[in-house]
């Protein structure tokens, strides 16, 4: 992979993966709607300052031709029509398609997939990865999600207030990151992968760390026939992984 385009670069795991693809010298594309571009996207963008591997794209799409686009797709069914027009661009451009959602919105994310497949179907001699992530973790973790909750009440010296999950499994965003890539440049063809914690005890030491609450018997959005299992490795500890946002967060606050 010589060069890549990430749309919802300012996402969590996109960010992330701009960062390790330009670790690999991966020539990127990070490409954003201008209307997503707020203080938050503006402080992680910071974090890449002026890098000869990475280029920001707004709004229009590049006419340049690339080897992978990343498609993070969780929010892109919220897109007007123009917006989903400029986001599904890429896809004629590129070599390879790999979109990434959550594993609890599977089905209502396929609804975006299936309109780029559709677009193609006459030129379709690409290669389509789809990959489901459980709950993610770390530096730049949306506001509203349970983790980053807490650790906000830990920072406000506040008093823990009762958080429930309705998540099974839990990764670290670097490793998320790491394991993307891994998986984009496999040489293998068309599939279907659901990541998952190397560590089958990840969610219960996430829980008791934190003293969060789980849902029991929730229904999953998700459990394809076609779908093959991704161990993610741990780099690091549940302690280590916590500290690391916590760091992140207390930097944006100076910044701030």
């Amino acid at each position: 992979m010589k060069n890549a385009v990430v749309v919802g670069a300012t996402t969590q795991v996109g960010f992330a993966l701009c960062q390790e693809l330009m670790n690999h010298e991966v020539e990127v594309t990070g490409f954003e709607s201008s209307e997503k571009m707020d203080e938050r996207a503006h402080e992680m963008l910071m974090g890449i300052g002026r890098n000869a591997f990475f280029h920001l794209q707004l709004d229009q799409p590049s006419e340049r031709s690339v080897d992978v686009a990343f498609y993070f797709i969780d929010n892109m069914n919220c897109l007007d029509q123009s917006k989903q027009a400029a986001y599904q661009s890429f896809a004629e451009k590129a070599k390879k398609l790999v979109f990434i959602s959550s594993y609890n919105n599977q089905r209502k994310n396929d609804q975006f997939k299936q309109l780029i497949k559709q677009k193609l179907q006459d030129t379709m001699n690409k290669t389509c990865i789809s990959l489901y992530l459980p709950m993610v973790f770390g530096p730049w973790q949306g506001e509203e999600e349970a983790v980053h909750k807490r650790l906000q009440e830990e920072m406000d010296e506040k008093e823990r207030q009762p958080i429930a999950i309705n998540d099974k499994d839990v990764l670290y965003v670097e490793d998320v990151a790491k394991a993307i890539y891994d998986i984009s440049t496999d040489e293998g063809g068309e599939k279907e992968v659901h990541l998952i914690n190397e560590n089958p005890n990840a969610l219960k030491e996430l829980i008791e760390e934190l003293n969060l609450t789980i849902l029991a018997d929730t229904e999953k959005d998700g459990g394809g026939e076609k779908e093959t299992i991704y161990k993610v490795q741990q780099n690091l500890t549940m302690k280590e992984s916590l500290q690391a946002q916590r760091e992140q967060m207390r930097q944006k606050l100076k910044l701030d």
